[in-house]
């Protein structure tokens, strides 16, 4: 009887003994979150859409060491830039180094609303891993600003963070966390233990090592005031030095 009962208890616990270790799955965005979109304005965008695509420095490692135990595919990407372009993305993340990805673009002609597309198909997303937890990263246009709200009200258990990415100067809900860098997510990860040091080391080095100012942070958006790497643990207070400095020499230029 004792035996059938361990056995039982095993059961009903390793599903969750199963994922308990499993970093959060990615669900992303594209412009201003991979892709520089200069989302400012309808005139710039469509400007900078007839330019070279261009991501961010340390995003790629960013997503590949927060997804590297997954499966393909590595993350979701859930944008309501067009279909049509599904081509020129898969392309452009191939050719960026970011790992292999399941994505969902917007059918302009029949699906007109931005928010119940994404509500749709990030609730997908979360339904097929019921066990598992999430990272949502955006930019901070309004309708993700909006989203952030609606993510937190709906599937807030299921959500570890939700990163909004600071372009330009807004109010962020309390429900989001800003970040100018793919190294503050990675700082706030390890913070809340989901990434190593060594991880994080990875993503600031690859900011560091950037030589093109425009890939760290474009021109057209934001520059942090301040990098705090006080209270950092000694095991990453060295390379936020590096990138703090780094920082502030592109943002110098301006």
């Amino acid at each position: 009887m004792w035996l059938i009962s361990k056995i039982l208890l095993i059961i009903l616990i390793w599903p969750s003994m199963l994922y308990a270790n499993e970093k959060a799955i990615i669900i992303s965005g594209f412009d201003d979150v991979l892709r520089q979109a200069e989302n400012t304005g309808l005139v710039k965008s469509a400007v900078k859409i007839l330019e070279k695509d261009k991501t961010f420095a340390g995003m790629p490692e960013l997503y590949s060491v927060i997804s590297k135990e997954e499966s393909a595919p590595h993350f979701y990407l859930v944008s309501a830039i067009s279909s049509w372009f599904e081509k020129r993305i898969s392309g452009f993340l191939k050719v960026s180094g970011y790992p292999e990805s399941h994505r969902y673009l917007r059918n302009w002609l029949t699906e007109w609303s931005i928010e119940d597309f994404k509500i749709s198909r990030i609730q997908k997303i979360i339904e097929e891993h019921p066990q598992r937890k999430f990272i949502v990263i955006f930019d901070n246009s309004d309708p993700s600003i909006q989203m952030a709200t609606i993510l937190h009200e709906k599937f807030g258990d299921k959500i570890q963070a939700v990163y909004l990415r600071e372009v330009v100067k807004k109010e962020i809900p309390s429900v989001a966390i800003p970040f100018f860098t793919a190294f503050d997510i990675a700082m706030n990860e390890f913070t809340f233990g989901r990434m190593t040091a060594e991880e994080v080391q990875q993503v600031g080095q690859a900011i560091v090592k950037e030589t093109h100012a425009e890939q760290i942070i474009p021109s057209y958006a934001l520059c942090p005031s301040e990098i705090r790497c006080n209270g950092s643990s000694t095991e990453i207070v060295s390379v936020c030095q590096d990138v703090q400095k780094h920082l502030q020499f592109v943002c110098a230029q301006r």
